[in-house]
């Protein structure tokens, strides 16, 4: 079936409610979901994968570890991107504009590949990013200019199996000397795939016009998920009608 981004918006915010979520974190959470599908990096399939565990998710926030000058370590205590992904970013923006750079390492996260509409965002304060993430056998790296609105999605033969659900986030105010200093810590395998911004503005443009198509069963989960808030809502309003 399809539906129109709108639909699409306001069931994910109420689904993501229904999972426990809080304000902030289910807008936010809605809004990556969205952007991962509509720009195509297959959002609501990466969500179809990711709700099993969601299910059992205790909508838990990354914990700061350490914080050195630029640099901080975060533990996601094995939680979502979904629900860390602001708070890291963030982090990282801030500690770029105290130190000119800063690095920022997530680990114990998943779901990893939804920060993409995070680092957009960060991107509009003028902020250049690199984010670096290991997924099974392959590696995951966007970069993005100051300003831009698509980044450089690129798909690299991994050096190896990470277990630590690991994600690392270098900002700093131009994407040449981030991309300097993600050189001296990261080694990069060969290319496996590389999404450009012109196609993500192409699948862009093709879902506003056309809606975005939805696998129906992850439509009745998302209706599941949405009826948990009407009925605790109209719970709510039963036990306080004698008030």
């Amino acid at each position: 079936m399809r539906v129109s981004r709108n639909e699409l918006t306001a069931s994910l915010k109420k689904a993501f409610e229904g999972l426990g979520f809080s304000v902030g974190d289910y807008q936010d959470a809605a809004a990556m979901v969205i952007w991962s599908e509509i720009h195509g990096l297959k959002g609501l399939q990466q969500l179809q994968d990711a709700l099993p565990s969601l299910y059992n998710c205790l909508c838990l926030h990354a914990k700061l570890i350490s914080n050195d000058d630029n640099y901080a370590l975060l533990d996601g205590q094995s939680s979502s991107i979904l629900l860390c992904g602001s708070q890291t970013v963030r982090l990282a923006c801030a500690l770029a504009r105290q130190h000119g750079s800063a690095q920022v390492q997530l680990d114990n996260c998943h779901n990893r590949r939804f920060l993409v509409q995070r680092l957009v965002s960060a991107a509009q304060s003028d902020s250049a990013l690199v984010a670096y993430w290991v997924e099974g056998n392959s590696a995951f790296k966007l970069s993005i200019e100051p300003g831009a609105k698509q980044p450089i999605y690129s798909a690299y033969a991994s050096p190896g199996l990470s277990a630590d659900q690991s994600l690392m986030i270098f900002v700093g105010n131009d994407l040449a000397s981030v991309e300097e200093t993600f050189s001296t810590v990261i080694k990069l395998g060969p290319v496996v795939e590389t999404i450009s911004p012109d196609a993500m503005i192409n699948s862009y443009n093709d879902m506003l016009e056309q809606g975005i198509e939805i696998d129906d069963n992850l439509w009745n989960e998302l209706d599941n998920l949405v009826a948990r808030v009407l009925v605790e809502s109209t719970e709510s309003s039963r036990a306080g009608a004698g008030d």
